[in-house]
């Protein structure tokens, strides 16, 4: 980051000595952000990143024109000048020039504004949310995706980034073809073909009655996967924020797992919804158990075998220690509180960007109602007797498996996933802590949705 908290700015080596229209309509030719050189500073690999915009004449003479990277962008919303891209002297063009991790996964969006944005466009929050509206995708760029507020954003991944194989066309596919629509032949079987819609059974008496309408959607997969061990290993992952998942495209990226996974969709509604239902761990409670609770009936109902063996006499219902509950920010710290506290119900969980501050009454800081339950029962276990003696697996410890996960560019979540992280270990609680390169971004979350699903089926020890 540069002084000024934005990214580090530099003209790339391309860039013409006195660019023309045409010269710039050609290098936005095949998308944009247009990448350069590499760089590396402070020991990680930079690439040159240069977003331009055209002026559609909708925005009077001189329009301001923002690229708001996510979360890069946010750390310094309260002076924003460094995201602001200038004119091209002598063109229609805007363009605005920085250095990018050659390994990140980021959205954005180009806000553009007929009267020019104050400096301090991000100093309230409430300012800041009207400018996230005045957003759109970057019409340069073909590859979007649904973002956390439900609004369509433009991606970027970076040259060098990690890329899922459920989230590109095939295995062997490279990050420019990532972003192509999901295309790969797929296996018969290899894919959801049970639907059942559950939201009216689930949302009785629990929505009020001037929400708006949402959905509880469970998919199963038509076959049952045998492994080598010779009974069935099936799970079920629940996502949080189904919506967003939804629009991702989330079941269909999943469909190489239908043989062993079953994916129920949690839609949150409303942003104000989201913050009341996720907010409030007594009723993200209920409305996991709810879920539950009406996805084994349908099944059972259906008469689908999902039991993990024949000998362990769960019918049809699938085992708390095969439901991995998956959520971000919000929802991160919703899954983590029900593996945690309600082990019965399920005991995994993939947390992403996880709110750890919700609780202390400082939006975004300190330390929040879970940690701080993690961090009084760690200590009162020392107390009990001496640290040297401790085991994570002695029988004490917490009956859950959770993988964290965090973005390098989220400074203060990032501080609350550590300190999680280091607790849940002394538990034996943790199955994997990861940072990855990017902000509060289902850019990153996406595929690393998956590297968490893999590390579960891994402690499984699910067949192959």
């Amino acid at each position: 980051m540069a002084q000024d908290g934005g990214p580090l700015r530099i003209t790339p080596a391309w860039w013409p000595p006195v660019p023309d229209d045409s010269a710039l309509a050609a290098a936005a030719v095949h998308g944009t952000p247009v990448l350069g050189e590499g760089h590396i500073i402070n020991g990680v690999e930079m690439v040159e990143a240069s977003f331009l915009w055209r002026d559609d004449h909708r925005h009077g003479a001189s329009p301001s024109v923002l690229i708001h990277l996510n979360t890069l962008t946010d750390n310094h919303r309260a002076h924003i000048a460094p995201a602001l891209a200038a004119r091209v002297p002598g063109t229609g063009w805007w363009a605005l020039h920085v250095l990018l991790p050659q390994d990140a996964l980021l959205s954005y969006r180009i806000v553009v504004t007929h009267d020019a944005l104050p400096d301090d466009a991000g100093a309230r929050r409430e300012c800041w949310k009207r400018v996230h509206a005045l957003g759109r995708p970057d019409p340069l760029n073909p590859h979007r995706l649904h973002d956390g507020f439900g609004l369509v954003s433009s991606l970027w991944a970076g040259p060098k980034a990690m890329l899922h194989p459920d989230w590109m066309i095939s295995s062997g596919a490279s990050a420019e073809g990532a972003w192509q629509a999901l295309s790969r032949p797929q296996d018969e079987h290899d894919r959801y073909v049970l639907r059942f819609d559950l939201e009216n059974e689930v949302l009785t008496d629990f929505d009020e009655p001037g929400d708006p309408g949402r959905r509880v959607t469970l998919w199963c997969g038509g076959r049952v996967q045998e492994g080598s061990c010779g009974h069935s290993e099936r799970g079920l992952l629940i996502l949080l924020d189904g919506n967003i998942w939804r629009g991702n495209h989330a079941v269909d990226h999943l469909a190489p797992r239908s043989r062993q996974w079953d994916v129920l969709l949690i839609e949150s509604g409303s942003l104000a919804m989201r913050s009341r239902d996720l907010g409030d761990p007594r009723r993200s409670r209920e409305l996991l158990r709810r879920c539950l609770q009406a996805a084994h009936r349908a099944v059972c109902g259906r008469g689908c075998r999902i039991a993990v063996s024949s000998e362990d006499g769960a019918g049809c219902m699938w085992r708390p220690d095969r439901i991995v509950v998956a959520g971000q920010s919000l929802g991160g710290v919703a899954a983590a509180d029900l593996v945690l506290r309600h082990p019965e119900l399920a005991t995994r969980a993939i947390v992403q960007s996880g709110s750890f501050w919700l609780g202390s009454q400082r939006r975004g800081e300190g330390e929040g109602e879970l940690l701080r339950w993690l961090r009084h029962r760690s200590e009162a276990r020392s107390l009990q007797r001496p640290r040297s003696d401790q085991h994570p697996h002695d029988g004490q410890g917490l009956g859950a498996r959770l993988v964290v996960q965090c973005g390098v560019h989220e400074d203060g979540l990032r501080q609350g996933a550590r300190t999680v992280s280091e607790l849940l270990g002394v538990e034996g609680a943790l199955l994997e802590y990861r940072e990855e390169r990017g902000g509060h971004d289902y850019a990153w979350w996406r595929h690393a949705l998956s590297w968490g699903l893999d590390a579960h089926e891994q402690d499984l020890g699910f067949c192959s």
